[in-house]
């Protein structure tokens, strides 16, 4: 009996020989994170471009796909270029954090959909991996780093949606600063000590 063989993969889109092309995946990408998430359309896109809404989908296959694409490079900007320490899951969490505040607030509608949105798959993997390594190195069994995960993002995200909402009713200004430390302190570890 003949042995199954995988069947090759597809190969990637590619524009038609001929005139070299005006615009690629990155550049679609690019312009999608220049515009507001929420009202993000292959037209809005095409537009900025300069060029025909017909041309994207040489690149992009819908504007579900588009928005994984942007998702997936916004998870590349914010993770950082290290490693999680246990001498530095801290420092870590919070340039994470920073990272997150400065590329999403670029981004209108980015935090928001971010937090409830279904494109959060597309690099979603490695910051929650990230995180989730973080707050284990800081002292938390995988099971609780993984409940921490799911605050730390509710928070920082939140915090976004809200800050860019123009609605922070707080005075004085409330410190994003502050919240990080909240977020990050005191960790109960499996022994009861805190970290």
């Amino acid at each position: 009996m003949p042995e199954p063989t995988s069947s090759p993969k597809p190969a990637a889109r590619s524009p038609r020989p001929g005139r070299p092309a005006v615009i690629d995946q990155g550049r679609i990408v690019a312009a999608a994170l220049e515009l507001d998430q929420d009202t993000l359309t292959m037209q809005a896109v095409a537009r900025r471009l300069g060029v025909a809404t017909s041309a994207l989908y040489r690149w992009v296959g819908s504007r579900e796909e588009l928005l994984d694409l942007a998702s997936a490079e916004m998870s590349r900007r914010i993770v950082p270029r290290h490693e999680p320490t246990e001498a530095g899951w801290r420092d870590w969490l919070t340039e994470l954090a920073h990272a997150i505040r400065r590329e999403f607030r670029a981004v209108p509608g980015f935090a928001a959909r971010a937090l409830t949105g279904g494109h959060r798959a597309a690099g979603h993997d490695t910051v929650e991996r990230g995180v989730v390594t973080a707050f284990t190195l800081g002292g938390l069994p995988p099971e609780r780093a993984r409940q921490r995960w799911y605050v730390f993002a509710t928070a920082v995200l939140g915090w976004l949606a809200a800050e860019e909402s123009g609605r922070f009713p707080a005075d004085p200004p409330m410190d994003f600063d502050a919240m990080l430390e909240v977020l990050l302190a005191n960790l109960q570890t499996e022994d009861g000590q805190s970290q």
